[in-house]
């Protein structure tokens, strides 16, 4: 110690018994009369209870420094502005800074957002000065955002008052980020278009999303705690759902449709995929089933395929689906040594429904004949439409033939009432042909064939019938084939020639006119009569140009009469209902015109009344353009059409022309006579020129000559003549 100078110092002391004992030695020196230190006086302090308390307190300030340097939290603490005056080291690993860099800086210099800081400064006033988890975006140092839950409350002094806060952060980025995608797949599930759901393995529903809501027409309300079976619709069985569970149970994905029902009890198809959910341990936890309603797509799935075996318009099979049926009734017949037959059905004169009346009635009857053929046979039995106006019936597992008699009759009886279009009565026969396995062939072709040959048969013979095939029809069939194939090359082989019937008046007895007739001189079946071939040029569409043919013969022909010096001799040609209804007949009258030179005052076409009344506004536009060249009209076979009176006032008609059917029993049939003189009168009145057609005795030119009838053709007069055999008749006639 110093001379004169205080003395204070800290001893340890081993006692004997091992102990240590801590004294605190203090000496004050004291002076002589000369201030000289002459000695000292001093005291001995045992401080042992104090080291042992100091001793503690280091060990806890070391304790605590190691807990703050280890703590994954982060403890801080501000004073009472805000300012950052303690940091654990655990800072730098949260947001990237060193303790040093953040001691004595504001602590809202580390929130991403300011009112961040606000908000919690004002929360912990409402609560208190205590709260716990309040999240916050503090700023890390490299720039990033980064969560952080904090606990926070107010830390005082020794007298209660606020000088601070303090309380931990703790990183909560990853959670925030499952969260995030928590939440991205929760919107998704939620807005997603597709129907989903979620159960526990013993399908309890636990989850459905809007869609599926909207699907099934409950309320998720209605489905949390129901099972999975609350759809099922009972149209899938319990091998269906068997293999369903058996798939997923394994932790298989399994996809399907499904045919479930509404809350409201309607049937829907749902294409949907079940996924099992497993932990980490591989236990299944949950099955997620998503899902869409599909129910359009499949029944559209189930029309086009049905429109692929079926007639669109009657729904009946189609061809290619009758012969398939007809097929499998074959082979079950080959096995059960039964019959099978099969009919084949063609509407008579459908075609003039079309063509007067237009498609859309057409359609109609047809639709309507169907059904009836559906009701006229048994249910095992098979009505399809082959096309057009043609249906055929397999008549299956046939016992007794004698009963296929008896069905065509029902048929024929079926079809006979009229069909209401429109409120216009419509009244169609048919005809039908029969083949009958095996007698008449051992395949869907020859069968289907040999019927159709039949039901040609039918028709020949007066139509509205039924006729069984046989050998011989074979032999006219081949002969109808050979004749068409022959009639292709009729035109390019020069063997249609034109005759010339002359037109008498019956007033003057002279010749005003003459009609133009088509003949085929057959090479080897001799000169034939259009009613043998005309219906072949129809069916074959070759009336087309063999029409353009006679048009060019005829307005040529006629010229040449004209420059010949019989310029008043009016023409009369013949068109098919195709021919006038062609789009480009009208262009080609008028280029014939030009190219031969004829006067179209001069010329007469005749027309049916089912040809003008097919499109009336068509052909009202196509006679007003032909009566504007000079051409004139005639209406051929009066009275056997419609005979409607309206069109004779719409159309630029000049002629009418009875029937040879009505002119030929006028002089015995009572009915024909009041038919003649009623048209005669009425054309008259009318202001219409009247020829009756197929005159043949004086009887009936007396009848005529005194209704006053206007004109006759006829054998009475003169048959078809040849070009030169006509010119020496008008030579004869005009005294040239």
């Amino acid at each position: 110690m110093s001379s004169g100078a205080p003395y204070s110092s800290e001893c340890r002391f081993h006692h004997t018994q091992g102990g240590i004992s801590w004294t605190l030695i203090q000496a004050i020196p004291e002076q002589d009369e000369t201030g000289r230190c002459s000695a000292y006086v001093g005291t001995n302090t045992d401080i042992s209870r104090l080291k042992e308390a100091e001793e503690h307190l280091r060990e806890s300030k070391m304790e605590l420094q190691m807990i703050l340097q280890d703590m994954q939290d982060t403890f801080y603490r501000t004073d009472e502005k805000g300012y950052l005056v303690r940091l654990s080291p655990s800072i730098e690993k949260l947001l990237g800074y060193a303790v040093t860099e953040l001691l004595g800086k504001p602590v809202i210099r580390l929130c991403h957002d300011a009112r961040d800081c606000r908000r919690l400064i004002a929360l912990m006033k409402e609560e208190g000065g205590n709260i716990r988890d309040y999240e916050i975006r503090l700023q890390h140092q490299d720039g990033t955002v980064s969560w952080v839950a904090i606990n926070a409350h107010y830390y005082r002094d020794a007298h209660d008052r606020i000088i601070g806060i303090e309380g931990t952060a703790r990183d909560i980025n990853n959670r925030k980020k499952i969260e995030a995608q928590m939440y991205k797949l929760s919107s998704a599930l939620q807005q997603s278009a597709d129907a989903a759901m979620i159960s526990d393995p013993q399908g309890i529903i636990e989850y459905v999303n809007p869609a599926f809501e909207k699907m099934t027409g409950y309320h998720r309300d209605e489905l949390i705690g129901k099972k999975t079976n609350i759809f099922k619709s009972g149209r899938q069985g319990s091998r269906f759902y068997r293999k369903l569970w058996q798939t997923i149970l394994n932790g298989k994905v399994y996809r399907e449709i499904f045919v479930n029902h509404r809350k409201d009890g309607s049937a829907y198809y749902e294409e949907k995929t079940i996924t099992p959910l497993k932990d980490e341990c591989g236990v299944i936890t949950h099955f997620v089933a998503t899902g869409k309603d599909v129910t359009s797509r499949v029944h559209k799935h189930k029309r086009l395929r049905f429109m692929a075996h079926h007639d669109v318009l009657t729904e009946l099979p189609n061809r290619a689906s009758f012969l398939g049926i007809l097929k499998k009734s074959i082979d079950r017949a080959s096995i059960h040594r039964r019959h099978v037959a099969v009919m084949f059905l063609d509407m008579d004169c459908f075609k003039d429904i079309n063509d007067t009346l237009g498609h859309d009635a057409g359609d109609q009857v047809l639709k309507a004949y169907a059904h009836r053929l559906q009701g006229a046979v048994r249910e095992v039995d098979v009505v399809a439409r082959l096309g057009g106006d043609e249906f055929a019936i397999l008549l299956d597992d046939m016992a007794d033939v004698n009963n296929i008699s008896r069905i065509a009759a029902k048929i024929i009886s079926a079809l006979s009432p009229p069909v209401v279009v429109d409120g216009r009565e419509i009244l169609l026969t048919v005809s039908i042909g029969i083949s009958i396995f095996p007698e008449d062939g051992g395949d869907v072709q020859s069968l289907l064939k040999n019927a159709d040959i039949a039901m040609y048969r039918a028709k020949d013979l007066g139509k509205n019938s039924f006729q069984f095939y046989s050998a011989d029809l074979r032999a006219k069939a081949l002969e109808r084939m050979t004749m068409e194939g022959s009639l292709r090359q009729a035109l390019e082989n020069g063997e249609f020639l034109m005759h010339y019937q002359p037109q008498l008046n019956i007033q003057t007895n002279q010749i005003f006119g003459a009609e133009a007739l088509l003949r085929w001189q057959h090479p080897e079946l001799g000169l034939l009569s259009p009613g043998d071939f005309i219906p072949l040029l129809e069916e074959s569409g070759l009336i087309a140009p063999v029409g353009e043919w006679v048009l060019e013969q005829v307005f040529s022909q006629t010229r040449s009469w004209h420059d010949s010096g019989f310029s008043s001799l009016r023409m009369a040609v013949n068109l098919s209902n195709r021919q006038f209804n062609d789009p480009e007949f009208i262009h080609t009258v008028e280029r014939l015109i030009k190219i031969t030179g004829v006067n179209p005052r001069m010329l007469e076409l005749e027309l049916t009344e089912s040809a003008i009344m097919r499109n009336t506004r068509a052909a009202n536009a196509a006679l007003d353009c032909l009566d504007e060249m000079g051409v004139r009209f005639s209406i051929d076979d009066f009275g056997t059409g419609y005979s409607s009176l309206s069109y004779l006032k719409r159309f630029p008609i000049d002629t009418l022309k009875i029937d040879r059917v009505f002119v030929h029993d006028v002089t015995t049939n009572p009915d024909d006579a009041a038919i003649v003189s009623a048209i005669i009168g009425m054309a008259h009145n009318m202001h219409l020129h009247v020829i009756a057609e197929g005159v043949e005795n004086p009887g009936q030119l007396d009848f005529l000559r005194e209704h006053h009838c206007d004109a006759i053709q006829g054998y009475l007069f003169s048959q078809p003549l040849l070009p030169d055999s006509m010119t020496r008749l008008l030579r004869e006639k005009f005294g040239q």
